[in-house]
């Protein structure tokens, strides 16, 4: 595998009454080509800072993101919404599927915000409902699916430009155990299918664990699992 994703000393800061919060220090993080990579860590500590500032949705306060060793230029802002529409997909904890579409209409979002949707787009969207179980749900609209098939709408979505990496953040934290169990088979299915790589932020130990590497944000640093704190 080759280096994907990597941030270098990423510092972020956020202004409050009297001062300054200090969120992530001098953090370090790298991801290789179709590697999963599971961030666990405290409420707070910044964990979807991280991840935002992977995905373009935010810029460090200092430090740098590099793609396949080049800095990816945060001013630039055409730059970076190639970035968020081609190179990433992302899945968060509220499902955020436009709610006067289809399942099948809410999964040619992604396309639709680059190009004209054709018949090879509507097909892969049909095989993802077909995979994910959805196929009969295809003309829905998300007020008459349940959380489980809505939250699985949003993870295929995040799949549907072929993205090189997806970002989850807490993607089941709202669905309960058993459902969100089945969804992260789902997650983990379509990443190796698709030959993506994963970086997922999760309270989850069971889901964590199926992760190539664990890493857990500590004081504004990541840390590897090896050496946790107790």
């Amino acid at each position: 595998m080759s280096l994907l994703l990597e941030a270098r000393n990423l510092d972020k800061n956020f202004p409050r009454a009297g001062g300054m919060v200090e969120v992530l220090k001098d953090c370090h993080f790298s991801l290789e080509e179709r590697e999963a990579v599971a961030v666990t860590g405290p409420s707070g500590s910044g964990k979807s800072t991280l991840l935002n500032i992977l995905g373009g949705l935010d810029s460090p306060s200092a430090g740098e993101v590099l793609l396949n060793g080049d800095i990816l230029d945060m001013s630039d802002h055409a730059a970076m919404s190639r970035w968020r529409s081609t190179g990433v997909g992302f899945v968060f904890q509220f499902h955020f599927l436009l709610p006067d579409f289809t399942a099948l209409e809410n999964l040619l979002i992604p396309v639709r915000g680059r190009r004209k949707v054709q018949a090879e787009d509507k097909q892969r969207a049909c095989h993802f409902l077909e995979i994910t179980g959805l196929a009969d749900r295809a003309s829905h609209l998300p007020g008459e699916l349940s959380g489980g098939e809505q939250q699985r709408v949003a993870v295929a979505r995040a799949f549907m430009n072929r993205p090189r990496v997806v970002l989850a953040d807490e993607p089941f934290g709202n669905l309960d155990r058993e459902i969100g169990a089945r969804l992260g088979d789902m997650l983990f299915e379509l990443r190796e299918q698709e030959g993506t790589a994963l970086v997922i932020v999760t309270h989850d130990i069971r889901l964590a664990a199926r992760a190539d590497r664990k890493l857990e944000l500590q004081d504004g640093r990541l840390v590897p699992a090896e050496e946790m704190s107790p």
